[in-house]
């Protein structure tokens, strides 16, 4: 698996010039547009806006780099290929374009998986976007692509705290906040940034009750990460300790993309979660993140009239990332000998195809619960 993050990490310099100068975008934002007061619903693909913006804590240890995905005027922006690069295919934006907003807009916050990045889920943002939602997806430092800081690593609690965060600088924001409903609020999270939207939620983390739970046989992989995310250190105690403040009630529904360290939350907790969450499963395990060990595990113990429960029978864990290109899988494999999995289909069906009924499931439950 490291393999696989380092060969990534060198594909994703080799983006084009267009999508890789966003990491020095400004941190001032578009104004909106209110002359024009066309839908934002189902804007064309031309009409998604991006930049990213640079958010900083008290103590300037945890800054954020928040990528923006959002409805925007069509004459204005640079058009780029977000995320293009020889394995992916990018996505069609208009860099730095103005917000197009004639009303309060939904807002989304995506949290990315283990070693991940925001172009993970590039394709979905852009979706989202293109429907009339504000999606922002912070990098998590220490447990993204181009920082792995151990120290960081091992702070679990920060991840839940990123999103809020994120969430706390948009409704301040003097360029986003008035152009946001806080009332329509929700989270998207792939692997272990599934996992970090349900900790938002509500779910509490127990290192003991994990500790227990990997002793289990068929293991996933995420039991092999306990130690470097810091989920091996805790005494009660301390766990209960950084558990408190990660729920943010603002979030009025949550989606999870396959997660992984499910079994760290106590059943209790999850029990009590109380806003509607769907889970998304990979049907396909070729991770060794088996579906019914971690997807499974919280249809389990959620609530059953808030959750909707869906196990993708063609979808593998990387179905949830973006389309590769022909010939994208040798590169991978060139570079990391048999992570080219990255980029494998279900034979019968396509990336394009999932990527389509992973949409429709997303777009169907916001459109019901925000």
């Amino acid at each position: 698996m490291q393999q696989l993050w380092i060969a990534l990490i060198a594909l994703l310099l080799l983006s084009s010039p267009a999508a890789a100068s966003t990491k020095a975008a400004s941190t001032e934002a578009p104004a909106a547009d209110h002359a024009h007061p066309q839908k934002t619903r189902e804007a064309t693909e031309s009409d998604i806006g991006f930049r990213q913006i640079h958010l900083q804590d008290d103590q300037a240890q945890r800054p954020l780099t928040v990528s923006l995905w959002y409805p925007a005027r069509h004459d204005t922006g640079q058009p780029v290929k977000l995320g293009d690069n020889p394995v992916f295919y990018g996505v069609p934006v208009l860099k730095e374009a103005r917000l197009s907003a004639p009303e309060p807009l939904p807002l989304i916050l995506m949290s990315h998986g283990y070693r991940g990045h925001w172009r993970n889920l590039n394709w979905l943002a852009a979706t989202l976007a293109r429907q009339g939602y504000l999606v922002a997806a912070p990098d998590h430092p220490g447990t993204t692509t181009f920082d792995t800081d151990p120290a960081q690593a091992a702070q679990w609690w920060q991840r839940p705290r990123d999103l809020s965060r994120t969430l706390d600088g948009l409704l301040a924001s003097p360029t986003y906040g008035s152009h946001i409903d806080p009332h329509r609020i929700g989270a998207i999270g792939h692997s272990q940034g599934g996992w970090t939207v349900v900790s938002l939620a509500g779910g509490q983390v127990s290192s003991a009750h994990l500790a227990r739970q990997c002793r289990e046989p068929g293991l996933s992989n995420g039991c092999g990460l306990i130690t470097e995310l810091g989920l091996a250190q805790d005494s009660d105690a301390q766990g209960r300790s950084r558990n408190l403040g990660l729920h943010d009630p603002r979030i009025a529904a949550i989606i999870s993309l396959d997660l992984g360290l499910a079994n760290s939350f106590t059943p209790q907790s999850l029990a009590a979660i109380m806003v509607p969450t769907m889970i998304l499963a990979a049907g396909v395990n070729n991770h060794n993140l088996p579906q019914a060990l971690e997807s499974g595990y919280l249809a389990k113990y959620l609530d059953p009239r808030l959750t909707d429960y869906q196990v993708l029978a063609n979808a593998t864990h990387s179905t949830f990332m973006g389309r590769c290109k022909p010939g994208g899988k040798a590169i991978v494999e060139e570079e990391a000998p048999d992570e080219g999995k990255v980029c494998d289909s279900v034979p019968g069906t396509t990336r394009a195809r999932e990527h389509q009924a992973i949409a429709r499931h997303v777009t169907d439950f916001l459109t019901r619960h925000l």
